[in-house]
């Protein structure tokens, strides 16, 4: 028979695998209102399953997020600024930002949240 292991054990041989697989702890301050659309969204994107926790929530749109991020850098990769000539995102690096043709004056913003 195994020895039951207390909850001390058990914990920092949990924090030693995070550990190992690169986890780290991150803290977001939600107002009531946050907390509650998290709550609503938990569940309501688990379908008929168990509600996602905040930390599987919060991971999942994070990844989604990254992919639309590189889908959009792909995209960009492809093109070039109409005032500088040079490949986007990075273009003239805001040089020429104000000028109606450059990117940095109206592109950048479809990249934001």
């Amino acid at each position: 028979m195994r020895k039951p292991v207390d909850s001390a054990t058990r914990k920092q041989r949990q924090r030693q695998r995070q550990a190992a697989m690169g986890i780290q702890r991150v803290e977001v301050l939600l107002s009531t209102r946050e907390r509650e659309q998290l709550e609503t969204l938990r569940r309501a994107r688990a379908g008929s399953g168990d509600p996602y926790s905040a930390d599987e929530y919060i991971s999942t749109l994070l990844r989604r997020d990254w992919e639309r991020w590189q889908q959009q850098q792909a995209e960009l990769a492809a093109q070039a600024c109409q005032h500088c000539g040079n490949q986007l995102p990075g273009g003239c690096a805001g040089t020429f930002k104000g000028a109606t043709t450059c990117w940095h004056t109206w592109g950048d913003k479809g990249l934001g949240l």
